[in-house]
């Protein structure tokens, strides 16, 4: 990475302190005072937040349930929400249904967080052909319950999963 030189000017207990960090964590100076201005600028950069792009491109389809959840715990602590749902993700193979719950899951903590909708979430292709109901079920009382209840964000991605279906608790 080419950078302009800069010159900070820290007073000797400054120096000292952040000399001393450094050599324990086996870093740099520059490296440790960059660290430390990246975080203060974007405080989510070293946090370890993993975007949806992240996890598509990433993570095992047999993971995605509790990484998924992680990403949602993850979402509500983010200083920089929109972040973590812009990208379109790519996915390393066949997503099955995480691909409409990615782009459900992006369209609704949109509006419940005031963050502008990305376009990737409005394609067909994140719109499952046929509806998908919670536990497959068959149950034409159950299906009622579910269309009722579950926000319209899954529904315009033709899922009903019930009004439930971001809680962590």
């Amino acid at each position: 990475m080419k950078t302009k030189p800069i010159g900070i000017r820290f007073d000797q207990g400054e120096y000292d302190l952040i000399s001393d960090y450094a050599r324990r964590e086996g870093e740099t100076f520059s490296e440790v005072v960059r660290k430390g201005a990246i975080c203060y600028v974007s405080p989510d950069h070293f946090k370890g937040y993993r975007s949806l792009a992240q996890l598509a491109s990433s993570a095992k389809v047999d993971d995605m349930e509790l990484l998924f959840g992680q990403f949602l715990d993850d979402f509500v602590h983010a200083h920089d929400k929109r972040s973590l749902i812009e990208e379109e993700p790519e996915w390393k193979g066949d997503p099955g249904r995480w691909r409409y719950d990615f782009a459900a899951a992006a369209h609704k903590l949109s509006h419940d967080n005031d963050v502008a909708v990305p376009r990737w979430v409005l394609k067909d292709e994140y719109v499952a052909e046929t509806p998908y109901y919670a536990f497959g079920t068959t149950n034409p009382e159950f299906q009622a319950y579910l269309r009722e209840t579950t926000p319209r964000e899954y529904q315009w991605h033709n899922l009903f999963l019930g009004e439930n279906v971001l809680s962590r608790a």
